[in-house]
């Protein structure tokens, strides 16, 4: 009977610490609270245009996504702007107190928090505008029409790799 306490223990305490390697790979650790997929979450489903002032702006050259922190009817949003690194290329200067409309994919996250990765922001205040990704939400940093690389398929997702039927399984299923 001693042995099998010690397999449960054991079994227990991997399974315990691979949740805190998953929690680290899907993005859900200290660094980010929302639990959503900033850099590559963009859903054309859930497209919207939100109108606001900025309280918060966070674009500092660095690593992650610059920000900004809008106000819109009483409810603070979360406007994702994309790489910082980009930004501090070819954003446009934004500033407390001005007014944007930001066009984008809405999301909430888990801290209760409404986050808009962001299409397109114009500050309207100062009449400037960005496009930070194009029609079907691919960004404007990773090439396509607006990246200055090939304008060919430019509006389409970005495509996905499918696997032949012959390699699915491993083959020898079932003999």
């Amino acid at each position: 009977m001693q042995p099998i306490k010690i397999i449960i223990y054991l079994l227990t305490a991997i399974m315990m610490s691979s949740s805190v390697a998953a929690h680290a790979f899907w993005g859900i650790g200290e660094d980010n609270k929302s639990g959503l997929n900033l850099e590559t979450g963009y859903d054309a489903n859930t497209v919207t245009t939100v109108t606001g002032h900025i309280v918060s702006v966070q674009t500092e050259d660095g690593q992650g996504n610059a920000r900004v922190d809008l106000e819109s009817d009483g409810i603070r949003i979360v406007a994702v702007l994309g790489q910082q690194r980009y930004w501090a290329d070819k954003g446009i200067d934004l500033r407390i107190g001005d007014n944007v409309t930001v066009r984008g994919s809405k999301a909430q996250g888990k801290d209760g928090v409404v986050y808009i990765i962001v299409q397109k922001i114009t500050d309207t205040t100062r009449n400037t505008e960005v496009s930070l990704r194009n029609e079907a939400g691919r960004p404007v940093w990773s090439g396509g029409k607006m990246g200055g690389g090939s304008t060919m398929n430019a509006n389409r997702p970005a495509p996905v790799r499918q696997q032949s039927p012959g390699r699915m399984g491993g083959g020898r299923m079932g003999r």
